[in-house]
């Protein structure tokens, strides 16, 4: 399952997917690690990640454990009317940077973006 947070947070096709990864800003793998609500209509999701694949700027950041080794971790704003929620799996993030905040643009199980 993917959805995609574009005008309505709703599924979004294969291709589409595939789009969105070669477009975005920042592709990275991991889980919701929690969410803070910033207002009525976004909240901040911590990410614990386990992979960076792309980011233009850095907005993911090392645990540090000794070279570079270690867990990423980071934040993304969405939208509240997506319904982020912690603990849903690991997940492929993907998104756009505006000033300097990472914002996301599309979130799928990892074992779906696998399959494609």
């Amino acid at each position: 399952m993917c959805v995609c947070v574009s005008a309505a947070c709703r599924p979004c096709a294969d291709d589409e997917l595939l789009m969105v990864i070669c477009t975005s800003d920042f592709v990275v793998r991991g889980s919701i690690h929690h969410v803070e609500e910033d207002d009525e209509a976004q909240a901040s999701v911590v990410l614990s990640l386990s992979h960076v694949y792309r980011q233009k700027s850095r907005v993911f950041v090392s645990g540090g454990r000794g070279r570079g080794r270690g867990r990423w971790t980071g934040r993304v704003k969405i939208p509240r009317r997506c319904g982020p929620r912690a603990a849903q799996g690991e997940l492929l993030f993907t998104g756009a940077v505006r000033f300097q905040e990472a914002w996301l643009r599309c979130a799928a199980l990892y074992k779906d973006f696998i399959r494609l």
